[in-house]
């Protein structure tokens, strides 16, 4: 696993090409977002803006993993020169139609079910917390806290030591739901690109190969998720500083290219023979 960690820097950096298209559609994304809050108004409005943003995003993702699939590939292969790496490098930007035609509709049924099982769990965890801890403050206190910092600041300072201790438990819940969601849906996406279309079908045996190898799993998590809080770091400190901040983009960027490029190449390692 380790050893994966460390060949999937060199693997990202010779896939550092799929940035484009991850910045380019992030920029016609932030386009329409901004578009969209100076024409929409009514409801029938936003329904249309919603499903253009599903479609977009669907559209993006199903061309975008499969070229990652791709990339994974172009870097594994050996080239005697350098201007046939270029060329299949640059060839890469090609296969997104195709990927767009093949896995568009498992992306519209992927986001579906995602939408389905988060709201599904967020009413459990609602249930269960309201059930199990009880309610920490009202809607009226919330309303207020969320007025300004200073107000924000002297609710948290307001709490009792009953309602903090309940507080920290409703976010241990909410935490542990969000991970183990986090946790099945790991291995989701590369199993719709390596081996199964229909996103139902795939969720199950995605789930089904994330139990089967359980340590490796872990192991992978913890890692991903050590990632992440790093990265949520080092965004949070560089957000005071522009230049800083910037810098941190740019490692963004990388990092969200590591990460997916780790995960394809450990499934294609682990399940499909590679």
């Amino acid at each position: 696993m380790f050893k994966l960690f460390k060949e999937t820097f060199k693997t990202a950096n010779d896939c550092i090409i799929l940035a484009f298209p991850l910045v380019l559609f992030m920029w016609i994304l932030s386009f329409y977002f901004a578009f969209s809050n100076s024409v929409v108004n009514t409801p029938a409005e936003i329904i249309l803006a919603f499903v253009t943003v599903l479609f977009m995003v669907c559209a993006f993702l199903s061309g975008w993993f499969y070229m990652v699939q791709q990339a994974i590939e172009v870097a594994g292969q050996v080239y005697v020169l350098d201007e046939d790496r270029a060329k299949a490098t640059m060839n890469l930007f090609k296969v997104i139609p195709f990927g767009i035609g093949k896995y568009f509709l498992s992306f519209i049924g992927m986001i579906i079910i995602f939408l389905l099982v988060v709201s599904l769990t967020g009413a459990a965890v609602y249930y269960t917390g309201i059930n199990l801890i009880g309610n920490v403050f009202t809607q009226e206190q919330i309303t207020g806290a969320l007025s300004s910092t200073q107000d924000m600041k002297a609710f948290i300072d307001s709490l009792s030591l009953d309602q903090l201790i309940k507080l920290n438990l409703w976010n241990l819940l909410i935490m542990g739901a969000t991970t183990l969601l986090s946790f099945i849906f790991m291995l989701w996406v590369p199993e719709i690109i390596y081996c199964t279309i229909n996103p139902f079908i795939a969720l199950f045996k995605a789930i089904k190969k994330v139990f089967v190898k359980f340590p490796k799993s872990v192991v992978l998590f913890i890692y991903l998720s050590f990632l992440n809080i790093l990265m949520s770091f080092l965004s949070t400190f560089a957000i005071q500083h522009p230049l800083l901040y910037l810098l941190v983009m740019v490692v963004y960027f990388y990092f969200v290219i590591y990460v997916v490029v780790l995960v394809f190449s450990y499934y294609k390692h682990e399940y499909c023979g590679a």
